[in-house]
């Protein structure tokens, strides 16, 4: 029978394990220094940064997912065959399911019923279409998002961090940043060898104003000495480094929830004592103990957990922000393409690929690097594109343009009492963009257009659209930080409001409305929560959490 704890179970063993101070690491009671709940590259980030501080830290890290790659959390990208990413949507509106067509002797709802929704695992009858994310999913596996993420790692214009700086002075956060960097090993020149790399951005130099402030995209990315049709993309693997395995990770292991110790005279403030993990395999139940917590399951699952453990601020899961987006793809203009041909730069890269491959229509070769460039975000052209990414072909060029949203309380996830296929409670999205953001998207879809039209002609199927709600997956501000415990979630250290020993990571952590991508401002966070934490562990001792 698979061994569950139940609440009175709980608090024996921890009863037992205050009276005795010891703990089994293969039973049902552990003990550690830090537990970890979450193994993407913000939860990495926690790890690699304890660790560097304080090498002898001993860390528990629990992941829902499995290990997918032989190397912890290593990019997907990285592999010769590409595996699905475990990314999952988060709210599935119950669809319809009354059948006009159905045979009269099956079974059917009532047809006198209030509603012809059946309560269907996997989906959320209480989700309204028209307030979904509709686009966003979840990943679990080792690794998290660090496992198909596009890398691209920009910092964040003044007015995507206004929040931010109220309660991290921007020199410091530009410091955080660099040390982000750093850990997700970015590099800007990685694709200035690609010829469509170079003829993008000199078309776009000559098209925009320098106000525009046109760049290489900063990627998490390194090309490959050994083989430089390659790059390296960083993965969780990558921000462990040398500490990749200087833990203990429990994979396919579900955290449940985090137990507050009793309020008890002489204590100053709520202190976590446990976390309940499930192992989803056996569905047996084992408690840590640990000195302090991190919980970085994303910006829903970190919401999720602390919901599920009765630790519920007043604006968890509020102020939810997620990007609009609008895509297309370019097939380059036949000028294009004869002025490649005719370029001296590139004659003997094409003469060599003409050599191999005689009856390629194309001068490009095939192992010619996609561009990589990135449009910042300004005060007059509020929203950051990146030319990108060439998914179909090789004579394209992708332009993917991120809205900004207007910071409203009411977007938000909430949580209810039923669960999802994970046994959690089932997140419901109540999200809705204002009159603002749309007249901000129609005209960001208006510059893409034209950015877009002066290479060439539309890719059938991917013509200038905008992408379904989530699809960004940039969500922010579920677990904001900020000084205000009414209007945030942690402090600037991304210490919970009102406790002494757990912190949160990821984008969810994000105060502000952003349109580039957020995961290096994430790290940064997890940076400075991380030098907190270590700060905390070392003003405690193993008696001190047993009172």
């Amino acid at each position: 029978m698979p061994f569950r704890l139940s609440i009175d179970d709980i608090y024996a063993l921890l009863s037992k394990f205050i009276q005795s101070g010891q703990a089994d690491d293969n039973g049902p009671v552990i003990f550690a220094d830090v537990f970890i709940a979450g193994s993407g590259p913000v939860a990495c980030a926690y790890a690699r940064t304890i660790l560097d501080e304080r090498p002898k830290t001993k860390i528990y890290m629990a992941e829902i997912g499995s290990q997918e790659h032989p190397i912890r959390g290593a990019h997907q990208k990285n592999s010769v065959n590409i595996t699905k990413s475990a990314l999952q949507p988060v709210s599935i509106a119950a669809d319809e399911t009354y059948q006009t067509t159905l045979s009269r002797a099956s079974w059917s709802p009532p047809i006198t019923s209030d509603t012809v929704d059946l309560a269907m695992e996997g989906y959320n009858a209480q989700q309204d279409p028209r307030l979904n994310l509709r686009g966003t999913g979840m990943t679990r596996t080792v690794g998290g998002m660090g496992t198909h993420w596009t890398c691209a790692c920009p910092t964040p214009h003044i007015e995507e961090a206004m929040h931010l700086e109220r309660i991290i002075p921007r020199p410091e956060l530009d410091i955080l940043l660099e040390r982000a960097a750093t850990l997700l090993n970015v590099h800007s020149n990685e694709y200035d060898n690609s010829i469509r790399h170079t003829v993008v951005k000199e078309m776009l130099t000559k098209l925009l104003p320098a106000e525009r402030s046109l760049a290489n995209i900063p990627l998490a990315v390194e090309r490959r000495i050994d083989n430089p049709d390659y790059v390296t993309w960083t993965g969780a693997n990558t921000v462990l480094g040398h500490q990749i395995d200087k833990f203990k990770l429990l994979a396919e292991t579900r955290v449940t929830r985090i137990f507050m110790w009793p309020q008890i005279p002489g204590m100053t403030m709520p202190r976590a004592m446990a976390a309940l993990l499930r192992n989803m395999n056996t569905d047996e139940d084992v408690l840590v103990i640990a000195k302090a917590f991190v919980i970085a399951c994303g910006a829903i699952g970190t919401p999720q957990i602390l919901w599920n453990s009765h630790i519920r601020p007043s604006s968890l899961g509020k102020y939810l922000t997620e990007q609009s987006v609008a895509f297309s793809q370019v097939v380059f203009d036949r000028n294009i393409i004869t002025s490649i041909e005719k370029d001296p730069r590139w004659a003997e890269r094409i003469k060599t690929h003409k050599e191999k491959h005689p009856k390629d229509p194309l001068p490009i070769p095939f192992n010619d690097p996609e561009p990589q460039l990135v449009i910042r975000y300004t005060s007059n052209h509020p929203w950051h594109a990146q030319i990108h990414r060439d998914a179909l072909s090789y004579g394209s060029v992708g332009t993917r343009f991120f809205g900004k949203s207007d910071l409203v309380e009411d977007n938000r996830v909430e949580f209810g009492d039923v669960s999802d296929i994970y046994g959690m409670p089932q997140p419901t999205f109540y999200v809705s963009r204002t009159d603002e953001d749309g007249k901000h998207d129609q005209q960001m879809m208006r510059d893409m257009t034209d950015i877009a039209n002066t290479f060439g002609g539309f890719l059938p199927g991917s013509e200038p659209q905008f992408l379904e709600p989530g699809l960004a997956f940039h969500i922010t501000g579920t677990t904001r930080l900020g000084s205000d415990h009414q209007t945030s979630v942690a402090d600037a250290n991304s210490l919970v409001h009102g406790t002494q020993n757990l912190w949160v990571g990821g984008n969810g952590c994000i105060p502000d409305a952003t349109a580039c991508n957020p995961t290096r401002t994430s790290v940064a966070l997890a940076i400075k929560g991380a030098l907190a934490l270590c700060k905390y562990v070392d003003s405690v001792d193993q008696s001190e959490i047993m009172f």
